[in-house]
């Protein structure tokens, strides 16, 4: 068994929640998590834009920045990125065969993601990074990234999502996402919904966490349009006018705003995070299938929106009419995203893409409710299907999942030239 095939391998042990495994992995390997800063970074939405936009600040302001995200686009080596670079086949191996023996010889068993956490950690100690920007895979309290000493944490939103693990309501969905904060370490916070954020204020409070709140101690402007923004910001230390951002959609204004903000509470630590920085970095960020306009004729954008809250962000970002293609993973609230897509989508194509997370074709036709749609066997046919269908003034979209991006983009780049990731 290859390194990536034990790595893939361990899905089969699937998702549990708790730290004792992954403290016991770092414990083992000499905890390299605490030889770095961190930045800790969880949410429903938007979490990985704040990743991306924080790396791009700070790489802007001259530091070797680390970046783990999750999942990941086409290559698992995509989660592990230094200072923009994917991980190099030959280290990736080198710590999955490091990890192995390690959890051979002690009698663990790592599932997949705490194996990548563990990878993604040692990585950046062997990269010597000046900083590590780190987004929560699920929820955040028992996620196994929570090992982390970060020096300022950032919560975007909060949407129902994960219930199952996570509570079936919006104020359990915060109290498991409060959990990344810290004693005393400063907290950024984007939600602005009176019952979450009092969930995640009071638990601020209790830390003696300083508390950074969208709409109270930092603001925010966009103008122009989804594919030419800018925006204004108002923090405790930078002040922003019509800053180019190279993220398209509206939501990508609040993103960057709860960015911003974990950019000032770091100056102290990062002095070179300056103002100047931060303009830099938000006109350079790239954080691919975003709503990215990957080919122009007929135009295709792909969005990674995957709940019902995202998509109606997404639709805000669009003027219709446009074809749409969705393909949505088992575990997401579909008859919600379809709803949300009811003005959008004309036409409206139902599929599923590879591996057994996506949901199946006539389960997402049944969710559908009545909403006109046609269906495709595979996303490769719906993508087929869709082109056939848009136009220079109809774009196409695909949308509904990660999975289904990474998947659409890959095709689109094999079989239409569209543009490699660029991170």
């Amino acid at each position: 068994m290859t390194p990536i095939e034990y790595l893939f391998s361990l899905e089969l042990h699937g998702i549990k929640l708790g730290l004792d495994n992954i403290r016991s992995l770092l414990n083992e390997s000499g905890n390299p998590q605490e030889s770095y800063p961190t930045i800790h970074v969880a949410g429903s939405n938007g979490k990985g834009s704040v990743v991306a936009l924080l790396d791009a600040i700070f790489r802007a302001a001259g530091y070797r920045t680390g970046r783990f995200t999750s999942p990941h686009l086409i290559d698992l080596r995509e989660r592990f990125l230094v200072t923009g670079a994917l991980i190099a086949p030959e280290d990736l191996d080198e710590h999955i065969e490091y990890y192995r023996k390690l959890a051979e010889k002690t009698g663990l068993l790592p599932t997949f993601f705490e194996l990548n956490t563990a990878i993604a950690f040692r990585h950046f100690e062997a990269s010597r990074v000046d900083v590590a920007l780190i987004e929560v895979g699920l929820g955040g309290r028992f996620d196994s990234t929570n090992v982390i000493d970060p020096i300022a944490t950032a919560i975007t939103n909060i949407a129902l999502e994960h219930t199952v693990f996570l509570g079936d309501t919006l104020e359990a969905i915060a109290f498991e996402k409060a959990g990344i904060i810290k004693p005393g370490r400063p907290v950024v916070i984007g939600e602005t919904v009176k019952g979450p954020l009092s969930v995640i204020h009071d638990r601020a409070e209790s830390l003696a966490a300083p508390a950074q709140v969208l709409g109270r101690d930092f603001t925010y402007t966009l103008t122009g349009d989804s594919w030419d923004q800018a925006v204004s910001y108002e923090g405790s230390r930078f002040t922003l006018k019509d800053s180019p951002l190279a993220l398209n959609g509206q939501v990508q204004g609040k993103n960057a705003a709860v960015a911003l903000a974990v950019s000032e509470c770091c100056v102290a630590d990062f002095p070179r995070v300056t103002q100047s920085a931060a303009i830099e970095g938000l006109a350079n960020v790239a954080w691919p299938c975003r709503l990215e306009r990957v080919l122009e004729n007929p135009p295709v954008i792909i969005d990674v929106a995957h709940n019902r809250a995202g998509m109606v962000e997404l639709v805000k970002s669009l003027e219709g009419p446009c074809a749409v293609v969705l393909a949505v993973a088992s575990d997401k609230e579909a008859a919600g995203m379809i709803d949300a897509l009811r003005g959008l989508a004309a036409p409206l194509i139902l599929t599923s893409f590879s591996g057994k997370r996506s949901l199946g074709v006539d389960a997402l036709s049944r969710a559908a409710h009545g909403v006109p749609h046609e269906q495709a066997a595979t996303l490769s046919e719906a993508i087929r299907l869709g082109l056939s269908r848009a136009s220079a003034t109809r774009p196409l979209l695909i949308t509904g999942s990660l999975f289904a991006a990474g998947e659409a983009r890959e095709l689109l780049i094999r079989e239409h030239n569209a543009l490699p990731l660029r991170f």
